[in-house]
């Protein structure tokens, strides 16, 4: 029996001297090749990953802070780093999940993008090494609860203000526009979300978690294969099972929606009518009915102090940003803006977006830009 242990034990370090290998070759044949930091330095400034400083769930692993020294970093001083900890079998994926990640946001530079500082390695366990973002991610803000179920300020109040708001829209738009018109090879997010929307200490947004992210061709403008997170899947990609810009601007519609309503992109059925289940649903229905404003939080203006002015252009910032959120989850893909289009519209140098005053049907194959169907009930959502 010993014998057979020691074999066993044996054969499993070999195993996992060969994985690690293979992985940092892999890692070695990258453009930039990210930055190795010790596992010992992680392990103790995690203290050996307790569940203190766990920050949560993201994609397909587990997320802890930690203060790396100096020396570990490789900076000139300390650093607060978010460590992702893949928690996949790794021997049946190949680490292709986790080479996948690296290999995109590596070689991604912009300031609306979470950067990558390094990565790690122990026991068939690989892990990112991400800038730390002192707010967390914006689904913990814009959705907090306490502990009746009701929605209820945090203690910060940032996210109460409307400017709070339009900033990290702002801030979202030219981060995605930048994988998908400044990037070479294109990047797909396939992923957009509140919980992927990570806050830094002043409540900048900055896009995280590319674990479902894939590059795209020069030659082409999809991908095939279907990922992302229910409520933010447009349409036509179960369908079609391609991902396109147009995909990742439906799912960024529905997030901006989320932002100036507070509410999630799938409601609860406790809470709605089963008629307003999907967010889209709820806000095409008030724009029909002429009350649209009736959409944005009521948390924003509960107790408000804005003076008139204040209050006009808040009003007017609310119904450009619900019109453009109408426009990039339309049901139907050509009548969607592009990326370009959406980043004029945020920065106010060209008008909203006009939409229909009832929900498009849904119609595939696609017709011709601007043909879409209105909906006879103005809510369901049918298939031609």
């Amino acid at each position: 029996m010993a014998a057979a242990v020691a074999c066993y034990l044996n054969s499993r370090y070999r195993r996992w001297h060969k994985d690690l290998d293979q992985l940092a070759k892999s890692m070695e044949r990258l453009p930039g090749v990210p930055l190795k930091i010790d596992f010992a330095d992680i392990n103790k400034a995690t203290r050996k990953f307790h569940e203190d400083m766990k920050l949560g769930r993201r994609g397909f692993g587990t997320v802890y802070r930690c203060t790396l020294p100096a020396a570990a970093s490789k900076m000139e001083r300390s650093m607060d780093v978010a460590i992702k900890r893949f928690t996949r079998d790794v021997q049946n994926c190949r680490y292709d999940d986790f080479l996948a990640e690296v290999s995109i946001i590596n070689r991604l530079r912009h300031k609306n993008i979470v950067p990558l500082i390094g990565w790690s390695y122990n026991k068939g366990v690989p892990l990112l090494v991400f800038e730390f973002m002192a707010n967390g991610s914006l689904d913990q803000h814009l959705f907090h609860r306490g502990g009746s179920g009701t929605r209820q300020r945090n203690t910060d109040g940032a996210i109460w203000q409307w400017a709070t708001r339009y900033e990290i829209i702002k801030g979202v738009a030219p981060g995605l526009h930048y994988v998908h018109h400044e990037y070479e090879p294109m990047v797909l997010h396939r992923d957009i979300k509140a919980s992927n929307i990570m806050l830094d200490s002043s409540f900048q947004a900055r896009l995280g978690d590319f674990g479902l992210a894939c590059t795209v061709s020069i030659d082409r403008n999809s991908v095939t294969g279907v990922g992302g997170t229910w409520g933010y899947i447009a349409p036509e990609y179960p369908v079609s099972r391609k991902a396109t810009r147009q995909t990742d601007i439906y799912a960024l519609g529905v997030l901006i929606l989320e932002i100036v309503t507070g509410l999630r992109a799938l409601a609860d059925h406790e809470v709605v009518d089963d008629v307003d289940m999907h967010i889209t649903d709820r806000v095409w229905r008030l724009h029909r009915e002429g009350r649209l404003l009736e959409c944005v939080d009521a948390m924003l203006t509960d107790g408000s102090t804005l003076d008139t002015e204040e209050q006009l252009d808040t009003t007017d910032d609310a119904e450009r940003l619900l019109l453009l959120g109408l426009a990039c989850s339309n049901l139907n893909l050509p009548d969607r803006p592009t990326m370009p289009d959406v980043v004029r519209v945020i920065a106010k140098s060209v008008p909203p977006p006009q939409v229909p005053p009832q929900k498009p049907r849904f119609v595939w194959p696609p017709q011709e830009e601007g043909r879409s169907v209105p909906s006879d009930d103005g809510g369901s959502t049918g298939t031609s």
